[in-house]
């Protein structure tokens, strides 16, 4: 017997299987703003990203969408992977202005152990 449970409705998938986010990613390639919708655009915008450039970060990102694209990932998750890309490879438009690149940081050196104060 239902208590009144209702199930939430599943997020609307095209047919080939990508979802839209509601929110677009905007993100800047050679001076170029694109905004990332779904997350077959992402993973055609991985396709194109420069060779020389493509690290672990990237592989993580192009995993992810391959995987959500099979349905073995939620497209929510493969875009927040992507994002997190999007951030590592300074490309992140902030705000939803124009494309500003945002500074990447300063890799800071790794701790040597626990320092013990003098």
């Amino acid at each position: 017997m239902s208590v009144g449970s209702e199930a939430a409705p599943a997020p609307k998938v095209n047919a080939v299987g990508t979802m839209k986010t509601g929110v677009p990613l905007k993100v800047s390639l050679d001076g170029h703003v694109e905004e990332i919708e779904t997350v077959s655009e992402a993973a055609d915008f991985l396709q194109r990203w420069p060779i020389e450039r493509r690290g672990h970060v990237y592989r993580s990102a192009l995993n992810a969408c391959s995987a959500a694209i099979a349905a073995q990932i939620s497209q929510s998750d493969a875009m927040k992977v992507f994002t997190g890309f999007a951030r590592v490879a300074g490309i992140l438009v902030a705000g939803g202005g124009p494309a500003t690149m945002l500074e990447r940081r300063a890799a800071q050196p790794p701790r040597q152990g626990r320092q013990m104060p003098k």
